[in-house]
């Protein structure tokens, strides 16, 4: 099983997205346009259609679909408000030379089951921010994202299709993108004594995330925060005359701290305040520890 989110784009812009998001539902499909005059229904026939009508890169996507989707393979997508959808294909790639199907834009699909998820806390955060980039579809390249997701499909289809192994699930950290680590991380200094800068929050920041004031010695400091497989220097902040604060979810440090003046954040220790003050986290947070937890 392969892992995959793929945004509903027809062509005319947000106002048809409805539309062809309820054609999807109702005809249990998930795909896009790039229409053709088809006499057949085989792929080298709209290939060489598409790429003359086209042009030969303009329907990438379509390749793409092609060339990767397979039975059983796993999808995310959303619709116009905002509610996620998790989808198990049937099928591989398929044209649907209709009216119907034209009108929606959606004519190039794999058929699939397609449920939507009770609750965007359901929703991991790698998956929130997969939805980010442009491309109409792309893989989820992460294991436990896609553990995760046969196990949420097998509950929300009532079924016990897709094994799985639930190790994958112990680091909390897997299912938090980048803006829920730092929220975190921004709650962790709130509670032992630091005042957040507010105006330091914004996404032009240079290089650090936010910009901190101690509340009893007035002291400086700033904060890093990187996920996933982006490591931290800490001897690239020596210069800093602040104090500096780093944290890397997955304790990906390349050096130890070359001063007392920079502290490398321990994930085991922002994961035990996160369990000890779980009452003043988001709730998709507490999902999360629960998630890690196996209370599932």
């Amino acid at each position: 099983m392969t892992l995959y989110r793929i945004h509903i784009r027809p062509k005319g812009g947000k106002e048809n997205v409805k539309k062809s998001f309820d054609y999807c539902l109702e005809k249990n499909v998930l795909g896009m346009g790039w229409p053709i005059e088809l006499s057949s229904l085989e792929w080298a026939e709209y290939e060489s259609q598409a790429t003359e009508i086209y042009g030969k890169g303009k329907f990438n996507s379509v390749k793409y679909l092609k060339r990767n989707i397979k039975e059983n393979d796993l999808l995310w997508t959303r619709d116009t408000k905002g509610n996620y959808y998790l989808a198990k294909t049937l099928s591989e790639w398929e044209y649907l030379p209709n009216q119907e199907a034209l009108d929606a834009d959606i004519i190039n699909v794999v058929r699939c089951n397609l449920i939507e998820v009770p609750s965007v806390d359901d929703v991991p955060g790698k998956v929130i921010a997969c939805f980010r980039p442009a491309r109409t579809i792309q893989a989820i390249r992460d294991a436990t994202t896609a553990d995760y997701s046969k196990y949420l499909w097998n509950k929300i289809s009532n079924t016990n299709f897709f094994s799985f192994p639930e190790k994958q699930f112990d680091n909390v950290f897997s299912f938090l993108d980048s803006e829920e680590t730092e929220e975190i991380v921004f709650i962790y200094f709130q509670i032992n004594g630091w005042v957040v800068v507010p105006n330091s929050r914004k996404v032009d920041t240079m290089n650090y995330e936010f910009y901190l004031i101690n509340k009893k010695t007035k002291e400086k400091a700033i904060v890093q925060v990187k996920t996933g497989h982006t490591s931290l220097s800490p001897k690239e902040w020596v210069t800093k005359k602040e104090k500096v604060f780093l944290f890397q979810s997955n304790n990906k440090y390349n050096e130890e701290a070359p001063s007392t003046n920079i502290v490398c954040l321990s994930p085991i220790e922002i994961k035990e305040f996160m369990y000890s003050n779980r009452e003043l986290l988001p709730s998709n947070i507490n999902h999360w520890l629960d998630v890690a937890d196996k209370k599932i």
